[in-house]
């Protein structure tokens, strides 16, 4: 995958469970704490960052999903 714009769309598609409530969630759904963990809708506060915010800084050439890595 060369997008990145695609690339950024399939790492939002990662399941990751809140780090409140222990649900499971989609990234493109959570928001990004200061200590890297990751909240949904019901457990973030304003100092967090939603997907759409922290994704714009994410590098897409190393994501798995551009490299092509297995790992994790």
């Amino acid at each position: 995958m060369e997008d990145p714009t695609a690339a950024i769309a399939e790492f939002g598609k990662r399941v990751q469970r809140c780090y409140g409530c222990f649900v499971a969630y989609h990234l493109k759904d959570m928001y990004l704490g200061e200590d890297v963990t990751f909240y949904c809708e019901h457990c973030h506060d304003d100092s967090m960052f939603h997907f759409n915010d922290f994704s714009k800084l994410v590098d897409p050439a190393k994501l798995k999903e551009i490299t092509g890595c297995q790992c994790g």
